[in-house]
Parts: C-alpha cells; structure tokens; sequence
C-alpha cells in the first residue's frame, strides 16, 4: 500500500512538473509573438537592373512625335507701303514671315504650331495621344502632322477625343508599324518601375526613368484620377506613353507641375481602355452622371451620422440620376457596385467610367439602417452642354460651328495658296509683287509673303503679270520656283512653292 502511494505521489510531481515547464515555455512563446519588430522587405534581384535598356530599345519605333497648326483670326493692319525693307528683313530674320500680317483690311489668319507625343496601338496606324495635343486654338481648322520613328511624316486625322480626360485617338495612313501593348493601371503599385517616352522641348525619343509616386490624384478635370511620377516629364512629352517593365502602356503622360520638380501626372490606361470602343467610333465619349454633390465623411460627419466609413450626399439635383433612385441628402454612400467607396474621388471616378444608361447600384446608410437602391445614370456631356446654354456660355469647342473662309476665287490662290498685283510703274524691279498668302498653303509653309518681289519663274524673267500667268499656266499645276527679291534688290531668295 505504501508503494502504491509513493507511485501516485511520485506522478503527481512529475506531472506538476511537466505543467510547470509548459507554462515556462508557452510564456516564452507568447512573449516571442507579441514582440515588435521594425518592418523590413524580403528583396529578391538587388544585383539585377531593371531592363530600362531593353524597354527604351523596343518600345522607341511606337512613339511618334505630332506636330499641330492651327490658324488663329486676327485683324490686318494697312502697312504704309506693299513690300518695304523692313518687312523683307524680317523675313530672312528670326521668327518667320508667317507672324507677319497681310497688307489689307479686314480678318486676317495667324499661323500657331504647336507640338506633342503619341504612342501608336495598332499596326494600321491608330495613335493614343493627349486632346489638348490635337485640340485647334480659338476654334479654328487645324492640321495634324505625325512623324515616326523612321523619320516619315504622315498627314493625321482624328478618330475620337475626350476633353474631360484629355485623350484623343488619331489616325495615319500606314501599315505594318511596330505597335505597343495596352496594359492595365489598376494593380500598379506605388514605387513600382515606369520608364516615359516621348519629344520633350522638340528632342525627340527622350527616354526618362522613374517610379510610380502616388496613385488617384485629382487635378482640375473634375472626372479622373491621375498617376503621379518622378519620370522626367516636359513640355513636348504629352501624349506620350507612360511604360511598365514590360514595355506595355500603363498611362498616358498629360501634365506636370511646374512648381516642383518631377512631379509628373498621366492618365491611367485603364480609364483610357474604357472609352476606346467610343474613340475608334468617333462619337462622344459617354460618361455617366449621377447627380449629387459628394462630401468627405470626416469626424463632424461621422458623430451626426452614426457612421464611420462612406460618403456623404451633401446636395442631390433634382430630375437626376441620384433624385429618381430616390437617394436624399445626407444619406451615406458605402459601396457602389459592391465595392466600397472612402472619398468623393472614388466616387467620381466609379460615375465617369460608366456610360450613360449604365445601372448603378448604390449602397447606403440612413437612419441607421443599411439601403439598397439602383440608379440609372444620366449623360454627362448632354448636362453640361444644356449649363452652358442655359448660362449663356460660349460652345465647347467639340460641338461648336467651324469658321467658314473667306479665300478668293483666283486660280492662282486656288492651285498655290497666294495671290500676286503688278507693280508700280515707277517701280525700278521688274515683276509682280505678292500680295496675299493663305496661312494654310505650302506657299505660307515655304515663308513666301506680302510685299515679296518676284521677278522670275524657274529660270524665265517674268517683267509684268502677264509674262507671271503665262509662266504659271505653262507649269501645268506643277511645282513654282519662284525667285523673289526685297523691293530694292538688295537681297534674294529661290522658294519652292508645290501645288496644294
């Protein structure tokens, strides 16, 4: 019997002892676990560049570079004499002949280039590119052209174009170019590697490196969140592509901030994949619109409202989208689609990717109770324009009626773009002198202008105007070579002039 009980006696201890131990070792791991450590990041490849090498090499045949003109209305002026050497003398000097005005009253036409990126998408010549890279200045015509990679030039058309997200999509007669990839702007991490493509200040094929700063900046275009980058951007770079690893378009390269340095903005590639189907259409850009003034939920919000996540409705537009899903003022919204929504910003990017017609469904706090409701969007554009004309404001430049032209009938101005007077008797050259040049001609591009003396036609004198038609009739439509002087003889020049 006593042995029985040492044997219970000597288990038992032993059994403690065990416990105790446990409890020991369990104290340590839990003491191990709740220890705080700094975060720390487990990098793989620290001895492998990034392949911006290889990405520049590939990727530089689908850039381009666009050059726009457009001619802007100006007034003439009566110059006190046609041709003086003055104005001869401006243009051989800096500047060019195209700022200088013709010598009669009434409209006259300015010429304004200006100039940007692209980035071809297909290989029939689709090019992605900024809307204020094509835009015209003062609602005026305007040409576009694109030069590529092999230094061919090639006249543009447009396809489609958004203001609101600054995107155009433009068009060039060519096959079999090289082309890059779309890919997508949703899953970029912050940090992540970018590289920027495109003709900064005219110097064309610049490559520039960079990281993804931040995501969903908001600038003044009241419909997008951009990406922000350190990669080098300036002015000439617009329209250019923004580059993953990859070499697949992440973003459209569009502003800067001029203040700072490399702080650049694209647009997100997959906003700019939402409304391809409506550029390659050539119809406006559906945008849906919901109709109400979103708030941030800060903490003035969150006591009143009982809620501590969402947005709120601060203003809702009656006859709307928002008003005949029966949302209300101060309702907050807390997904839209399903997906939570923390700002107004995720809020108005959700709204403007969607199309007009779209469903939406809302989610909302009330009352403290949880709501489900559905809204059909309006259209954006459609609202915006019946504001405009409700205010009295002047139509956006995308509906509004293109000035007619107001060029003479002559031949001459016709086939070439000018239009010549004989001189003064008294005149000691002989010849015709030019009198008008349309903005829009080769003749203005070749810096032919008013008050030039042309005394001969390929190598044929021409004394009066009409040895100048004869001339001009014999060339058939063919190119003029026009050798003209200042009106005093000092200074001469040979100027093609092609056929429009």
């Amino acid at each position: 019997m006593n042995r029985q009980v040492k044997q219970i006696l000597g288990l038992s201890v032993f059994a403690a002892g065990c416990m105790a131990l446990g409890m020991g070792l369990s104290h340590g791991w839990v003491a191990t676990a709740q220890e705080e450590k700094p975060v720390v990041v487990d990098a793989k490849g620290l001895d492998r560049l990034p392949p911006i090498a290889d990405v520049a090499e590939k990727l530089n045949p689908t850039v381009v570079a666009i050059t726009n003109t457009s001619f802007v209305k100006n007034r003439r002026f009566e110059h006190p004499q046609v041709g003086g050497q003055d104005f001869f003398d401006f243009f051989f000097g800096p500047g060019g002949p195209q700022q200088r005005r013709t010598p009669r009253g009434g409209d006259d036409e300015q010429r304004a280039v200006s100039g940007g990126s692209g980035v071809i998408i297909s290989p029939t010549g689709e090019i992605l590119t900024n809307y204020h890279v094509v835009a015209s200045m003062g609602n005026s015509e305007n040409a576009l052209e694109v030069k590529t990679s092999d230094g061919k030039t090639y006249k543009a058309t447009v396809l489609g174009k958004d203001k609101e997200l600054d995107i155009a999509l433009v068009k060039i007669d060519a096959a079999h170019l090289p082309f890059a990839k779309l890919g997508e702007s949703d899953s970029l991490r912050i940090g992540e590697w970018v590289v920027a493509i495109g003709n900064p200040l005219g110097l064309e094929h610049t490559v520039t490196q960079g990281i993804i700063s931040a995501k969903g900046r908001k600038l003044d275009t009241g419909v997008s969140s951009f990406l922000q980058t350190d990669a080098a951007i300036n002015r000439g770079n617009s329209g250019g592509p923004l580059l993953n690893l990859r070499g697949e378009v992440v973003g459209i390269n569009t502003a800067i901030n001029p203040a700072g340095q490399n702080i650049g903005f694209a647009v997100p590639i997959s906003q700019v994949n939402r409304i391809l189907k409506d550029l390659r259409s050539g119809k406006p850009v559906s945008r849906g619109y919901l109709g109400i003034g979103p708030a941030e939920l800060d903490q003035a919000y969150q006591d009143a409202l009982g809620v501590k996540e969402g947005v709120v409705v601060s203003t809702v537009e009656k006859g709307e989208a928002a008003d005949k899903a029966h949302v209300q003022r101060l309702d907050v919204i807390t997904a839209l689609d399903g997906q939570p929504v923390r700002n107004p910003d995720e809020v108005v990017a959700v709204v403007s990717s969607r199309r007009a017609g779209d469903t939406l469904k809302l989610t909302i706090f009330r009352d403290g109770k949880s709501l489900n409701l559905t809204a059909v969007l309006g259209d954006r554009r459609a609202i915006e324009e019946k504001r405009r004309r409700e205010a009295g404001e002047e139509p956006d430049e995308d509906t509004a009626k293109k000035p007619e032209g107001d060029l003479k009938s002559l031949n001459l101005e016709k086939t070439y773009g000018f239009s010549v007077e004989p001189l003064d008797s008294k005149h000691r050259l002989k010849g015709v002198v030019v009198t008008t040049v349309d903005p829009r001609s080769p003749a203005a591009e070749r810096n032919l202008a008013p008050g030039m003396v042309i005394t001969e036609v390929g190598r044929q004198p021409v004394n009066n105007l009409e040895e100048f038609n004869a001339q001009v009739k014999k060339a058939g439509g063919r190119t003029l070579l026009l050798y003209i002087q200042s009106p005093n003889g000092s200074q001469k020049i040979t100027i093609p002039v092609a056929p429009r």
